[in-house]
């Protein structure tokens, strides 16, 4: 099993940046987990859309679904120019009306509603949606090939959720959208002081943080590593292996 890092700004996207977007590489299957705006650029540095197996969508806020969009269109494009373009399964939480109509217009992807938590076998994944704490329904994912658990946190703050699914990864990829040190606290996001305590206590293997703010990851950094040592900064293209 393979992750490599499409996307990992927080809600601002940096010059050059892409929020977040995760492709899941295994036995020659390509899963796609949450398309933010930016990512299908360095998608393409890596796979074809057409390449691409399954989708899921954490949850609904555009910087992780914004490209969804521009990836619809585009094989909507292909599908009218004669191409063959097979529906692509796409799992996510319940869409608002509008939503659902723009995207599932055309048969260009069969969707499976995730409601509460959910177990599903996705090309031979055992794929763990887990609820979470954010401002809307969103799932953290823990994803296991057998051997080795990857866990996705999504946007999340500390809440029963998250600590359950962190449990033992083999690489736990966390949100750390800002520092203990700023003067505020959102419930609906993870501080790099958090996600160190929570991969330590959660007894992860290695930390990576993402959907990371326009400055200060350096600070964010060494504040997780306080608490957890292997802890590094998920990077754009970068694919780390399990």
């Amino acid at each position: 099993m393979k992750i490599t890092v499409l996307g990992n700004n927080s809600t601002t996207v940096q010059p050059g940046g892409a929020c977040s977007s995760y492709l899941i590489t295994h036995e020659g299957k390509n899963l796609l987990i949450d398309v933010g705006n930016g990512s299908l650029f360095n998608l393409k540095k890596v796979c074809a859309l057409a390449d691409i197996n399954g989708i899921i969508l954490t949850h609904h806020h555009f910087d992780h679904l914004s490209d969804l969009f521009l990836f619809r269109y585009e094989r909507e494009g292909h599908k009218y120019m004669g191409y063959p373009v097979a529906p692509i399964p796409l799992y996510s939480p319940k869409m608002d009306p509008w939503l659902e109509e723009k995207l599932m217009k055309n048969g260009l992807f069969h969707w499976e509603e995730i409601r509460g938590a959910k177990r599903r076998d996705v090309f031979g994944l055992q794929v763990d949606f887990v609820p979470v704490e954010h401002l809307i329904e969103t799932y953290a994912l823990r994803i296991t090939n057998g051997t080795k658990t990857f866990v996705y946190s999504a946007d999340t703050g500390l809440c029963e959720g998250i600590k359950e699914a962190a449990k033992g990864a083999d690489l736990f990829l966390c949100e750390a959208t800002y520092l203990s040190t700023e003067p505020y606290y959102m419930k609906h996001h993870l501080q790099g002081k958090e996600a160190g305590i929570l991969a330590k206590e959660a007894g992860v293997k290695k930390l990576l943080l993402t959907h990371l703010p326009e400055t200060g990851t350096k600070a964010l950094l060494e504040e997780a590593k306080t608490f957890h040592a292997d802890t590094a900064l998920a990077k754009i293209l970068e694919t780390y292996e399990l």
